[in-house]
This record gives structure tokens, sequence and C-alpha cells, in this order.
């Protein structure tokens, strides 16, 4: 551990030594660019103002003809040659120094600018007051400004040599002293580290325990509580029809077709605990088969209509492939959550689209939280300390979607135009003639609900209660029970 210590500990100092020299070396480049550019620039000006005192003194002689106006137009084209050169100096300043952001550059520039450009309209003497009056002055400023700045650029080289001269001493220092002491620190801090590591990873674990306590603690009391809700109806509603009798067969009726559907919803919740278990044990098979989609829905929504949902079912008959167990849990699951969490317009529509078949709940419910919407597909979404899915487990849509997946389908969701929720299930289509072997859905025997199936006396001549075998045998008819009110009297 020492050598690995004092190895560590040369490197260390060697990439240090690499870095004070290379910032040292960088720092006197730097310093050495902008004194480049100070003497540069000052070169610069001094031309500037040395040419435009030439062209001012030709263009006079000139006038008194003691010169050629060749000669001044010479001058005066050299003098802007020098005032185009220090524009480049100024300019190339802004990558350097700060410097080059001076005003008095750019204000010197100009004045030298306006002198020639009086020259070359003839207003001689305009030109002359300019030049000495203004440009001479900031000249003058300009030169002492640059003369402070080379000075300290000149200074600042210094620093940086004798800076390298000190870490030259310290490394020597370091390297005959402070290695070994180092290597005996890096050891220490080594054997620190690895044990507020594990300590650390300890720590995780421990706390990974606790959420996987708690996460199970909470999963057992919101399954308690959900199970509990149809698990209370239907035990109610049973105590109730086994106190009461059936005096009265509407509310009879009413009350079971309550706990159908209450036992219908706690089924679901165990089917969908189940099915979790077993996605994620990779052990649900699944069986590929044509599926009479439409038969499917209308299966489904069957119980809903049952308990007093309204589900308006539109669209072709669909032929898919999948598995019908599995296709019937799915929009269980989306009717399930259409009919909790939306709006009392729930509507089922059936398309194909290319080689798949859509088929899309809807409702009017109110917009999901964009927060939700990202991860409403996740098992356990939990919106605060609620469930997403009250009156669920918080697996419903997982699991469709899942189950979807798994049948070569998926389950899309978005929000219209309309104001309406639509959770879309796509699988792909059967094979033509595989629909074509199933041929035609069964069609209803009786399409007029003002007809009694003819086999209804077959009913009445029994020794069974009559209005229990009336209502069996009108349970075939197109239309809701509760819809049919039939009362015989002595003579009918």
């Amino acid at each position: 551990a020492l050598v690995v210590g004092g190895l560590l500990g040369a490197l260390l100092l060697s990439v240090a030594v690499l870095f004070s020299n290379a910032a040292g070396t960088a720092q006197v480049a730097n310093s050495a660019r902008q004194l480049h550019w100070a003497n540069s620039t000052a070169a610069a000006a001094a031309s500037v103002r040395a040419a435009t005192a030439q062209a001012l003194v030709f263009a006079v002689d000139v006038r008194f003809g003691v010169a050629l106006a060749e000669s001044a137009e010479l001058a005066l084209t050299e003098a802007r040659r020098t005032v185009e050169a220090l524009n480049g100096w100024i300019a190339a300043g802004e990558g350097i120094t700060d410097a080059a952001a001076d005003p008095k550059l750019a204000t010197f520039s100009a004045g030298a600018d306006a002198v020639l450009d009086l020259i070359e309209q003839g207003a001689i003497g305009r030109a002359e007051t300019l030049r000495s009056d203004e440009l001479e002055t900031v000249y003058q400023s300009l030169t002492d400004e640059l003369e402070s700045f080379q000075a300290a650029l000149a200074d600042d080289i210094g620093g940086a040599e004798a800076a390298a001269g000190r870490v030259e001493r310290i490394t020597r220092t370091l390297v005959t002293l402070l290695i070994p002491l180092g290597a005996i620190l890096m050891y220490h801090m080594l054997v620190r580290g690895q044990l507020r590591r594990r300590r650390t990873v300890l720590e995780a674990k421990l706390e990974a325990e606790r959420e996987l306590s708690r996460a199970k603690d909470d999963f057992i009391a919101g399954i308690s509580h959900e199970l509990r809700t149809p698990l209370t109806s239907i035990y109610g509603f049973s105590e109730y029809l086994l106190d009461q009798g059936l005096i009265d067969p509407d509310e009879a009726r009413e009350l079971i077709g309550l706990i159908n559907y209450d036992s219908a919803e706690l089924s679901r919740m165990v089917e969908d605990l189940l099915t979790a278990a077993r996605l994620d044990a990779e052990n649900l098979a699944f069986d590929e088969e044509a599926v009479d989609l439409l038969a499917e829905v209308q299966s489904v929504v069957a119980p809903f209509q049952r308990a007093g949902t309204r589900i308006k079912v539109s669209g072709d008959r669909q032929v898919v492939l999948g598995d019908g167990v599995r296709v019937r849990q799915v929009m269980r699951n989306l009717l399930s959550n259409a009919a909790k969490h939306g709006g009392p317009d729930l509507q089922v529509h059936l398309e194909a689209d290319g080689e798949v078949a859509m088929c899309t709940v809807s409702d009017n419910g109110r917009r999901i939280d964009t927060e939700i919407e990202s991860r409403m597909f996740d098992r356990f979404v939990h919106d605060g300390k609620e469930t997403l899915l009250t009156g669920s487990v918080g697996l419903g849509l997982a699991i469709a979607k899942s189950v979807a997946s798994r049948m070569s389908g998926d389950i899309t969701y978005r929000r219209t135009v309309l104001d309406r929720t639509e959770f879309t299930l796509t699988l792909p289509l059967a094979p033509a003639e595989v629909v074509e072997a199933m041929g035609q859905p069964p069609q209803p025997e009786h399409e007029d609900v003002d007809t009694l199936p003819s086999h209804l006396g077959d009913f009445m001549d029994s020794d069974h209660d009559p209005e229990l075998d009336i209502d069996l045998a009108l349970s075939g008819l197109p239309t809701r029970r509760n819809q049919i009110r039939i009362a015989f009297g002595d003579d009918d």
C-alpha cells in the first residue's frame, strides 16, 4: 500500500508540476501576445499620426504651388492605408485583450478619417484645426494608456517567471521530503474511502429493504381496501335478499345485477393480480386463434349495461388474431377505467386500418393530468397518495397494455379536440380465409320486441314460477330486461 501510495503521490506531483508549467507557459504566451498587440497598435497609431500630418503638409504645399497634386494624392492614399492598418489591429485585439475595447482607439481612428475627409474636400484649415486640437490630444492620451498597458504586461511576464521559479523549488522539496508522507496519507484516504463506500452500500441496501417493506405494506393496505369495496356490496346485497326474499322482482333483479357487476369487478382485480404475477414470471400462456372482436366486446359490455352503465357500441365486425380470454380481459379493464373515471357518455367503436383492427373506448370525462399521462401505463401509478384508478389495484391499464403487446397489438391514449378521452386497442386482423371459415355470426331470432318467443308457452305450462320463466325466456330478446314488463291476469 505504501508503494502504491508513493507511486500515486509521485504521479499526482508530476501532474501538478506539468499543470503548473503549462499554466505558467500559457500565461507568459498570453502576456506576450498582448504585449505584441500593444506594441503594434502603438506603432500603427504613430504611423496614422505621421501619415495624417504628411497628407496635410502636401495639401498645403499643393495650394501654395510647391508640390504636385499627384504627390498630395499619394500622401492621402498612404494615410488612408495606415488608418485601415490601425483598424485591423483594433479588430485583432478583440480576441487578445480587453484593452481593445478602449474607446480611445476607435476615437483616434475616427478622428484620423475625419481629418483625411476634410483634406480630400479641400477644407485644409478645418483639417489642421481638427488634427491639432482634437486628434493630437487623443493620440497623447492613447499613447500614455498603451505605455501603461505595456508596463503592466512586462510585470506580468516577470511575475510568471518568478512563479515558475517558486514551483521549481517547491517541486524539489516535495520530491525529496514529502512523497513518503503523501503515500501514507494516500493509503489512509484509500482505506477511509473504502469504509465509506461499504457503509454507503450497506445503508442503500437497508433503505431499499425498508422501501420494499413500505411498498408491500402500502400495497397490502391498498388492495385490501379495493377488494373490500365490492365484497362489502356483494355481502350486503345478498344479506338483504336473504332477509327480504324476492318480494319485489324489479328490486331483486336490480340487486342481483349489482351483485353480478361487483363480482365481475372483484374477479377482474384478482385476474389482474394473477396476470401481473404470470407476466413477471414469463408464465402467461396465449392461444392464438381467430377472435370475433365485436362479439367479445358485446359480451363484456353486457354486464356493464345490466348494472346501469350506458355504453354505445358502433362499427363493423372485425376478426382478429389473439387469445379470446385475454381480449375480454383487456376490454374489461378499458371499460372499467372509462366507467369509473370518465364521463357518462361511453362509446366503443370498431374499425379496420390496414392490417390491424382498432377498438376505441372513449368517454367525455375530464382530461388526465399531464404529469400522469407519461406514466399511466405503469403499474401501481399513484397521484399523490391516491391510486390513479380508484376502485382498482392500479394494474388495469398496465396489464391491458402488456397483454395487448403479447398478442402483437398495442394500446394508445389520446385526448381529442372534442374533449374526449380515447384508449385504442389495436390487434392484427385475421386472414380472409380464416374469416370466411368462421362464417357469419348468429343473428337474434326475434327482432320485434312485442313478439314473444314461440317457446314461451312451454314455460307457462310448466310447474315453475311463471314470472321467473317469462323473464328467462325474454333474456334472448335484443333489448334490456328492465325495459320489458309483462303481467298476467286471472284469464290471461
